[in-house]
């Protein structure tokens, strides 16, 4: 008698933090559907026109959301390389300075955004000539990298370094190794890392909203811009659009790679 009473009170308490989650997001589809120019919930109509103005040249959002998505795959890309060597490196080799090494490839998880925004602001200002782009591709290959060290180094903490000894005795070169042997191993680090930093990437607005420029601005600060001066529907069916985006990227890495992944690194 006393298990069920615990099993109902679990399920409604999930029950609730669920609600409480998804209520937002159901008030933001519902409102970007509003027929009037003023957003309201629940909306007194039925209306797709702000979805329409989402394409507009005047909004600048489909323009925006080109840019983060260059920044944050060229940036993913570019730290899945870093990282997985870095990675690698510090677990492969036993040397005195390691812990201090990994401190510094996740330091930039503990400086606040501002402060290294500021910082990087200033070193490119002085240099001159450099691209609003470069910069703040720059500034998210250094953020989001400890994302793919650290999720690398959990999944290489278990890691059998035999099975290397083994494929080399086999006659696999270094690269040949690394390919058929460690990467499928560690390919749950990895993919794990790189969705958290791509995500992070895209959606970042300290850095991008400092280092951007009047030619070259991302999705986050397209609609910063477009809040200051107004506040309608279209706000509301650009987020829709950010949560189906979303939910068809988790949809995907289910559908080819599994979720489980991010489980079994644990």
């Amino acid at each position: 008698m006393r298990d069920g009473k615990v099993s109902l009170l679990s399920r409604v308490v999930t029950v609730l933090v669920y609600a409480f989650l998804m209520a937002p997001l159901l008030v933001i589809i519902l409102a970007s559907f509003s027929p009037t120019p003023i957003v309201t919930f629940p909306p007194k109509g039925f209306s797709t026109e702000w979805y329409a103005k989402i394409f507009d040249s005047s909004t600048n959002f489909v323009s925006g959301f080109v840019n983060s998505m260059e920044v944050a795959a060229l940036a993913t890309l570019v730290d899945i390389v870093l990282g997985v060597s870095a990675a690698l490196a510090v677990s492969r080799y036993r040397f005195r300075g390691r812990e201090a090494l990994v401190t510094f490839f996740t330091s930039p998880m503990y400086v606040p955004s501002i402060t290294f925004a500021f910082v990087l602001l200033n070193v490119t200002s002085a240099i001159g000539g450099i691209p609003a782009f470069a910069k703040i591709l720059l500034g998210h290959v250094v953020i989001v990298l400890p994302y793919i060290v650290r999720n690398t180094l959990a999944v290489l903490a278990s890691f059998n370094w035999t099975l290397e000894d083994a494929a080399a005795g086999l006659g696999a070169n270094a690269w040949q190794t690394f390919r058929h042997v460690t990467f499928p191993l560690i390919k749950p680090g990895v993919t794990a890392g790189a969705l958290l930093s791509f995500l992070y990437s895209f959606d970042e607005v300290v850095l991008a909203g400092l280092l951007s420029s009047a030619k070259f601005m991302t999705l986050p600060i397209r609609i910063m811009n477009y809040m200051e001066f107004s506040f309608d529907p279209t706000l509301a069916a650009v987020s829709t659009l950010l949560i189906l985006f979303s939910f068809a990227a988790i949809l995907l890495l289910e559908r080819f790679m599994g979720l489980d992944m991010f489980i079994k690194q644990d």
